[in-house]
């Protein structure tokens, strides 16, 4: 009986800090983008195909196509930095991904039986995934518009962080079409890994360019991007210890200078939970008052 009430609580607690800043997000703030019109991404259904009328898509030049809609694309953002996009630009770069991801999904549903070459359905979910956590999300865009010193100023370091990730994931890519196979997986994950790292221990070190919650909002931005080019799940079945370069998930003893809290917990892919240290003491207090009536 003892134990079951013991873990009762301990379940209360998890569930407390878990939920601790999601129920102080749920009401979202005003975004200006609520008066911004992009361009739709069509979903697609269980059988990978899009959901609307066919658009009679010349299917006889896959390069050429995939080079207008990159070309498209990059007019629309019209910049050829890597770096993370100034919140006067998130606008331009959401719809450039859109439309990319438009473009694969019009190719997929209407070339598929006509070719083989098409774009892969892993690079598409991914690119869906980025413009549901970061263009959909009217929070997360109310946070990232306070970014602009933070971005400016740790926008090299940032850019470095991503050109080595690119490099190493596109090597990946380009050597196998099978981005699933355990040698490809295993070296994705490792990259996708080593770029949260390094933009990591850059951003929590400029605290006179980007203060802690701008840090944490570039941070999440960056981990949602690394989702977007490596959509797998790395958080299970990984040996981070083999990585090329060693493990590249922080560790205790670089945590606390990186991430000044109270409480840090890390999932098996290295991603941080920070936990408020009054949510904290309120667990422990609940903790000791309960356990008061245990016998």
């Amino acid at each position: 009986m003892n134990v079951v009430i013991v873990l009762t609580v301990l379940f209360e607690c998890i569930n407390i800090a878990y939920f601790y800043e999601y129920d102080e997000r749920k009401v979202k703030a005003s975004s200006p983008s609520d008066d911004m019109e992009f361009e739709p991404v069509v979903p697609m259904n269980k059988n990978k195909e899009k959901q609307t009328v066919l658009k009679n898509i010349n299917c006889d030049d896959f390069s050429k196509y995939a080079l207008n809609c990159t070309v498209e694309a990059a007019l629309m953002y019209n910049s050829s930095r890597k770096a993370p996009p100034m919140p006067s630009k998130v606008f331009d770069w959401c719809r450039a991904i859109r439309h990319l991801t438009n473009c694969a999904i019009d190719w997929n549903s209407d070339c598929k039986d006509v070719t083989d070459s098409h774009f892969n359905e892993e690079s598409i979910r991914g690119h869906m995934h980025v413009v549901s956590n970061v263009c959909d999300d009217e929070w997360f865009l109310s946070k990232y518009d306070t970014l602009p010193v933070c971005i400016d100023g740790a926008k090299d370091v940032w850019e470095n962080c991503y050109s080595l990730f690119k490099t190493l994931v596109d090597e990946q890519k380009n050597t196998t079409h099978e981005w699933t196979h355990f040698d490809t997986h295993f070296h994705m994950c490792c990259a996708r890994a080593q770029f949260r790292r390094c933009t990591l221990d850059a951003l929590f070190d400029m605290p006179s360019i980007c203060n802690y919650d701008q840090a944490v909002t570039l941070q999440k931005f960056s981990v949602i991007v690394s989702e977007g080019d490596v959509f797998q799940d790395c958080d299970h079945n990984m040996m981070y210890g083999n990585c090329p370069g060693g493990d590249p998930r922080p560790t205790s003893h670089t945590l606390p200078k990186n991430v000044k809290v109270d409480g840090i917990q890390k999932d098996n892919g290295g991603t941080i939970l920070i936990l408020r240290s009054d949510s904290l003491l309120f667990c422990v207090a609940y903790f000791v008052f309960m356990c008061g009536f245990v016998k």
